[in-house]
């Protein structure tokens, strides 16, 4: 089933990438305010075509997204020196029905930080994360279709991969995640599935 990226994609890009991987490519930048320095990361535009968009046999729709992430160095904390990582991400998707042409835009904009890094004693870590956000889903004149907001916590284990002291090779293990999530949201699919079916 398809839904909206605006709450998760924090959740995803922590659990699926390291930041210092990430920020190899990121550019120096005036960014949020706080501690920096702060770097840039562009993700420009990108689409792909959806079919049975959201489980409706048929529904062909054009998904294009783009996000700019704003990353600040991890800092290292605590009594183990883990690397502790906070950033800002805002952006937006596009839904269009290829049929029809209509469409509805979600804005959302958002943050993640580390909460807490533990270590498990066995060659693994466990990263303790918060992200908060929040989107806007607007129809094609610009109506406000819906709205959520919220925040939702995660845990992710990593091995060390035999390099305690080098996190670039650290990798992810599979789940369990155990997710915790407050806030308001609504029903992604009957609502754009609405707008542009």
């Amino acid at each position: 089933m398809t839904r909206s990226r605006s709450m998760t994609l924090a959740a995803a890009f922590m659990a699926g990438l390291t930041i210092p991987a990430v920020s190899l490519a990121a550019q120096a930048s005036a960014a949020p305010p706080g501690n920096g320095p702060w770097q840039t990361i562009q993700q420009p535009p990108q689409s792909e075509i959806q079919e049975d968009f959201c489980d409706v046999a048929g529904l062909t729709v054009e998904f294009e997204f783009a996000d700019v992430i704003q990353v600040r160095p991890s800092r290292t904390l605590g009594p183990d020196a883990f690397p502790y990582d906070f950033y800002f991400v805002e952006g937006y998707e596009k839904y269009t029905n290829v049929d029809t042409g209509k469409s509805v835009t979600d804005t959302h904009a958002g943050d993640s930080q580390d909460i807490r890094l533990i270590d498990n004693g066995d060659g693994t870590f466990t990263r303790y994360v918060i992200n908060k956000g929040h989107g806007v889903l607007y129809s094609d004149n610009g109506d406000v279709l819906a709205r959520d907001a919220g925040a939702f916590s995660y845990n992710v284990v990593y091995s060390f991969n035999g390099t305690p002291s080098d996190p670039s090779d650290d990798f992810k293990l599979p789940p369990p995640f155990n997710f915790k999530q407050v806030g308001n949201n609504y029903d992604f699919c009957a609502v754009v599935v609405g707008a542009i079916g």
